[in-house]
């Protein structure tokens, strides 16, 4: 009998240290596609730029006792569009974007971003992820300002260098391709990446 009052205390005390150690659930916030979204800059080397915007076709953040922990979202390549050009010149410049020449869109019509890391909070948070860009996946870091209350999260992050070369996106590199003067493009594009999500 005091062998079987003993198993249950143990038994009980055990349970009660599983849940005192076990990590708190995260709360998981759906991005609102609606609300959100990625604008990018590109430009050549004599300074000329284009500026546009890609969609958001779906994603979600997790959190922990109010901190960002994790997350992903997906963008639709298809849904490139360019900004700074209007009618016919502006569909032809987004039309090249989706082509092989940059990110071929019917071979890759998805890209994709990961959490894997959350450092600091607030307006100083740094995030690191894997960027996944015509299937060729790198890890990222950039300063990003993250809010969040019960019901949502907002997070924005602006300036974000992505070196294309690293996803085989050679058009008219500098550093692939000779004489190409100031027909010449930038390896660097730049993101500014706004987030709305809400459970």
């Amino acid at each position: 009998m005091k062998k079987t009052v003993t198993s249950s205390v143990l038994a009980i005390a055990a349970i009660f240290a599983l849940y005192a150690f076990s990590p708190s659930a995260a709360d998981v916030f759906k991005v609102d596609t609606s609300k959100s979204r990625i604008s990018w800059t590109g430009q050549n080397v004599a300074g000329g730029k284009h500026t546009g915007t890609i969609n958001i076709s779906k994603g979600e953040l997790a959190a922990v006792g109010g901190t960002l922990t994790g997350g992903s979202f997906t963008a639709a390549i298809n849904s490139i569009a360019v900004t700074d050009l209007e009618g016919g010149r502006a569909t032809k410049l987004a039309d090249h974007l989706k082509s092989e020449d940059f990110f071929d869109a019917p071979k890759f019509p998805e890209a994709t971003f990961k959490i894997t890391k959350v450092g600091g909070s607030g307006s100083d948070a740094t995030i690191t992820g894997d960027l996944t860009i015509k299937g060729i996946t790198k890890s990222i870091t950039f300063p990003a300002v993250v809010h969040q209350s019960a019901s949502g999260v907002h997070a924005t992050a602006t300036g974000i260098k992505i070196d294309r070369t690293k996803f085989d996106i050679k058009y008219r590199s500098g550093n692939f391709f000779s004489d190409l003067g100031d027909r010449a493009i930038s390896d660097e594009f730049l993101l500014a990446i706004e987030i709305v999500a809400a459970k």
